[in-house]
């Protein structure tokens, strides 16, 4: 080692019993021991460049440690004259021979170094809490802080990388910090807080968030501690509570035998007796009652209730097989119903009295004709344009036979309701019009479709008869109310008949009569419009010969290609 100087120590310092410190100068960098430091040493070309042109301007600081002289402040100083191959002047301190000495002392220096991340500083104090039992107004007093932002920092040091880099960042404060350690003794709340930074969400809101849940906590614990010395049970929030999915459902949705709504107190001796806390509802904490089994104990359930018991989930599920059996059944007869469509629609002429049937669908429901099942009821083959193809077919068909393209179109549209109504929905009285169609052109219907047919008629039936009474009870309200008014009521009045449309549950017109009077009063327009054409006026003189489509139109058995 270098020369030795002894030199006095400034005036007003407590050094303990050595009160001098020690000058070597020359000393080998690489002769020094390097102790842990609380900031890690980095090296840049430039310092390293500035150390060998100039060597170290200020001496290193160091302190007997076992056989030689350990550094205390100047690592990273140390490092760089090994690295340039300078020697280093060293002042040797008794008096910061103690561990708490010494990371006290690099501390200080290396705080008053801009670069020096929170995070470090707060490993430092931790150090100095946990190894070397100092408390944080102890370490705040050495190191002249505010014992606040000590306590603050030493929270730090707890903390996950997430947090720690946060403040390093300057995306959170060291108080945020000192807020976030008071949940350390609730894992779950501690890590939702944890979440919320890695998220880059509101610490603010998470926190006060967390203090109300904690408070809530706090009362539910007192008031479940009453209601349980009260005989009450207290359960977690039932699944689907309050969406009508779960068994339990509250008292303000009960009622006994003679209608009267239960009360807590009424039906505490009840064994389905029960209450709960919901989880997230603000505001007072208020147990909701409850009973565990409504129907098991015999109460009425208000409003709807779609829990199902063992058995009825039995029923249910045979009842859904079933439903599904009858589906298939009915696709099976789909696909024949669709192959004898697609025949009708290939008829050599158009039967009697089909058009005026088409023409009362059409007049009512409208058609599908640019949809493809048109083509497939038509069998017009290929793979092309959808529109070339229609056209081509219309081009090829004889005049006569067009009507039977109508009928295709129709039909599209006519299917989609006899779908609907297999599911329940739909236009109802369409799909019955459209069964008695096909079956008085020779369809004979398979079995699932006469039972469809059967309740189809037993669901117009019955939205016929709802109508029909509702007519009447208007008609005795509007008596009574003439009677009221001193009115008069008139024979004329009485035999007036009524307007009213009967219409089923999806508000649609019901009986074919009233369709075939439409239809009728259309077909009279039409018949009125066709009267001024000269080639119409001997209608009435034309015979049944007259109505065969193949007498009328020769062309009919002209050969087509689709």
């Amino acid at each position: 080692m270098g020369a030795i100087k002894a030199e006095s120590v400034d005036e007003g310092a407590d050094l303990g019993e050595s009160p001098t410190k020690i000058l070597l100068e020359g000393v080998d960098p690489a002769e020094l021991i390097f102790t842990r430091n609380v900031r890690k040493a980095e090296l840049t070309p430039d310092f390293v460049d500035s150390i060998a042109e100039h060597g170290l301007l200020q001496p290193i600081i160091g302190t007997p440690y076992e056989s030689g002289i350990a550094i205390i402040l100047g690592n990273r100083r140390t490092m760089g004259a090994i690295e340039a191959g300078r020697t280093v002047d060293v002042i040797v301190r008794n008096d910061l021979s103690a561990e708490d000495a010494r990371i006290i002392a690099q501390l200080i220096e290396n705080m008053h170094r801009e670069d020096m991340r929170e995070s470090e500083i707060a490993d430092a104090y931790a150090q100095l809490s946990m190894e070397l039992g100092l408390d944080a107004d102890q370490i705040a007093a050495r190191v002249a802080q505010d014992p606040k932002k000590v306590r603050a920092s030493i929270a730090l040091s707890a903390m996950p990388k997430s947090a720690r880099q946060a403040v390093d960042h300057g995306e959170l404060t060291l108080e945020d910090a000192e807020e976030l350690a008071e949940f350390e003794s609730d894992p779950k709340a501690y890590k939702r807080l944890l979440d919320t930074i890695e998220r880059g969400g509101k610490l603010e809101w998470a926190l006060k968030n967390e203090r109300r849940k904690a408070v809530t906590a706090v009362l539910r614990k007192e008031a479940t501690q009453v209601l349980k010395a009260a005989g009450v049970r207290m359960v977690g929030e039932p699944y689907g509570f309050g969406w009508n999915g779960s068994k339990e459902v509250g008292l303000d949705r009960l009622a006994d035998s003679d209608g009267v709504v239960l009360t807590p107190e009424s039906h505490k001796s009840c064994p389905g007796n029960a209450a709960f806390f919901h989880e997230n509802t603000p505001g007072e904490v208020k147990a909701t009652f409850l009973c565990r089994d409504p129907h098991q104990h015999g109460h009425h359930v208000s409003g709807s209730y779609s829990f199902l018991s063992p058995e009825e989930q039995a029923a249910k599920a045979e009842a859904e097989q079933a439903d599904r059996e009858r589906r298939e059944e009915l696709a099976i007869a789909r696909e024949i119903r669709h192959e004898f469509i697609q025949e009708l629609c290939r008829s050599k002429k158009v039967p009697k009295g089909l058009t005026k049937r088409v023409l009362g669908m059409l007049y009512t429901l409208g058609s599908d004709e640019t949809s493809p099942d048109v083509l497939e009821f038509l069998k017009a083959p290929g793979d092309d344009d959808r529109s070339a193809r229609y056209g081509r077919f219309i081009g090829r068909t004889a005049e006569a036979r067009l009507p039977l393209v109508l009928l295709a179109s129709v039909a599209v549209r006519v299917e989609r309701h006899v779908s609907d109504a297999v599911r329940g929905w739909g236009k109802t009285w369409a799909a019955l019009a459209w069964f008695e169609l096909l079956t008085a052109y020779g369809y004979d219907l398979s079995e699932p479709e006469i039972e469809l047919v059967d309740a189809l008629r037993a669901k117009i039936a019955a939205a016929e008869a709802r109508a029909a009474a509702e007519a009447e009870a208007a008609a005795e309200e509007d008596e009574d109310q003439g009677d009221e008014d001193g009115q008069e009521v008139t024979a004329e009045d009485e035999e007036a008949p009524a307007e009213a449309e009967g219409e089923d549950q999806d508000g649609e017109k019901l009986t074919a009569e009233d369709q075939e009077d439409a239809l009728d009063r259309y077909l009279a327009i039409v018949e009125d419009d066709e009267s001024d054409d000269p080639v119409s006026e001997d209608k009435g003189e034309q015979t049944e010969e007259a109505d065969d489509w193949e007498a009328r139109y020769p062309e009919i058995n002209e050969p087509i290609a689709a």
